[in-house]
């Protein structure tokens, strides 16, 4: 291990914090064979099963990524400073949260990319699984297992990789890339050293990256890494340092609209009630602005029985009314009738002068 890589008091190894600016390299402790013999040197096939995961300090901006790397040299710092140099012989599959190395914001972030020699990829797949041959995109950096699996076969000089869920089974029976790499026989030596390397970037862009398991398998006909199950590995710490998920600038606008929304909804309520009052008053009515529901008085005059009648009027008829049983609730209330030859400004002038008057109240 070296720089910021370390295991945690429970065996969990961590590439890199989510300190800005901070590398991370884990290599396993003895050089692999991975030439089938000094004269021969076709590369061997090899599988590898890796679980991680990716808890960035926000949840729309992380960085960088990790790689799985073949390095001839247990210090791969020394040999990632010479980029594109065919002295390297390194071979590495990269997970990228962002951009890739020297890339215009027009390529793509999330992805996983394949790089010979250069932090630079040969070629490069936006990270999705098969699902039942229907394609899901999937998000590296969420905090949650991913797993992946790296397969060479050395006689077609087929690489396959497979990222998916590591909680998914069964996993997908299509990989997500599939290339063949001729020239992975020219930086393979006879001995490489094989793990991780991770970066994080500058400001929020920074992640912690997680090995939680790993397996690898070299030499024979088809090489198979040990499958690794979830519920047995170890799992990262909660994410209490996550920021949140809004710069202060996103924070800023949303309390703004949010404040101006509120006054919104405050005014519309209040023009709303407004409104209404207007709509439901009358121009006579201002002065006696006091109204009652028809059900009210549909139920004081008891349906407006014949029973409650106590006299007829130009425009209709006059109910005697109840309001409660109190003497001082009874009510008069004449209901128009349709048709009525008198108008609408002789009926408010009897209610204007009925509502200047003070009635004696009748026996029942």
């Amino acid at each position: 291990m070296e720089a910021d890589a370390t295991v945690q008091p429970n065996g969990l190894l961590r590439l890199t914090d989510q300190k800005p600016n901070t590398i991370g390299t884990t290599l396993y402790r003895k050089a692999v064979r991975l030439l089938e013999s000094h004269r021969n040197a076709s590369v061997r096939s090899f599988s590898t099963c890796i679980v991680f995961a990716i808890n960035p300090t926000s949840s729309k901006e992380g960085g960088y990524g990790f790689t799985f790397t073949l390095s001839p040299i247990p210090d791969i710092q020394d040999v990632s400073t010479t980029n594109e140099n065919p002295r390297n012989h390194v071979f590495a599959v990269g997970f990228d949260t962002v951009q890739g190395f020297e890339d215009g914001y027009h390529r793509m972030g999330n992805h996983v990319g394949v790089n010979f020699n250069s932090l630079q990829s040969d070629f490069e797949g936006h990270v999705l699984f098969y699902k039942r041959e229907q394609k899901e995109e999937l998000l590296l950096q969420t905090g949650e297992p991913v797993k992946a699996d790296i397969l060479y076969d050395g006689n077609t000089k087929l690489l396959n990789i497979t990222v998916y869920l590591a909680e998914m089974t069964p996993s997908p029976v299509r990989p997500m890339i599939s290339r063949p790499v001729p020239k992975l026989s020219k930086i393979i030596e006879e001995e490489m050293y094989v793990g991780f390397t991770a970066a994080t970037g500058n400001g929020e862009r920074s992640s912690a990256h997680y090995i939680m398991g790993w397996s690898f398998s070299s030499g024979g006909e088809h090489p198979v890494a040990a499958k690794l199950n979830l519920s047995d590995l170890l799992h990262p710490p909660t994410n209490t340092s996550e920021k949140s998920a809004y710069s202060s600038k996103e924070i800023g606008l949303i309390v703004a609209i949010s404040a101006v929304t509120l006054i919104f909804i405050v005014l519309l309520v209040y023009f709303f009630i407004y409104k209404k009052r207007g709509e439901t008053l009358e121009d006579w009515e201002v002065n006696h602005p006091h109204r009652m529901r028809y059900k009210e008085l549909h139920s004081a005059t008891d349906g407006f029985s014949e029973e409650r009648i106590i006299g007829y009027g130009g425009f209709g008829t006059v109910f005697r009314g109840s309001l409660s049983t109190s003497l001082s609730d009874r009510i008069a209330v004449k209901k128009i009738t349709e048709g009525s030859e008198q108008g609408i400004r002789e009926f408010v002038a009897e209610i204007e002068s009925l509502g200047r008057l003070s009635h004696k109240c009748w026996e029942s």
